[in-house]
């Protein structure tokens, strides 16, 4: 069974070192970024959104945990405005680590996501993923996720650096 338990300070401060460093390299590889400001701007965001940590207002950052094995197989990060009237959730990040792919966890911890939030009275889930990662669209496609805006782009030159 996967369960969602609230992330220990230690296991906040390596997550947040990789996704910063992760999240600009989506950045980079999207066209949205220059790699030369990418890891500064990607701080900025998560130092940003995250300025108390994993006790910061609002956000609730959970760590996936395999309760068969007594694993840690990744982080799940959600923010839920709790003071407004219609409750939604926002996954902010969601990371299998690579060993745990492919296993199905994922999914059950999406599920077990669902049961947390409806327990809290949340009304909807929304997520953003970057169009490159297909398997992570796939995932979320089997869970029931629909698109609900599409931005498109279209590079005229590459940038050479």
């Amino acid at each position: 069974m996967v369960t969602l338990t609230p992330i220990e300070q230690a296991d906040f401060e390596r997550f947040l070192e990789s996704e910063i460093a992760e999240y600009a390299q989506d950045k980079i590889k999207s066209g949205n970024w220059l790699a030369e400001d990418a890891l500064e701007k990607s701080r900025a965001e998560f130092l940003g959104l995250l300025p108390d940590g994993p006790q910061t207002k609002d956000q609730f950052i959970f760590t996936i945990f395999d309760e068969q094995t007594r694993q840690k197989l990744g982080v799940l990060w959600v923010q839920v405005k709790l003071g407004e009237a219609r409750r939604q959730a926002f996954i902010c990040d969601f990371v299998i680590e690579p060993q745990f792919r492919g296993q199905g966890f994922g999914k059950r911890a999406l599920q077990a996501l669902d049961k947390k939030m409806d327990e809290m009275g949340v009304e909807s889930i929304s997520l953003h993923v970057f169009a490159h990662n297909t398997q992570a669209i796939g995932l979320y496609e089997k869970m029931g996720y629909a698109v609900t805006n599409l931005y498109m782009g279209k590079t005229l030159r590459e940038t050479v650096i």
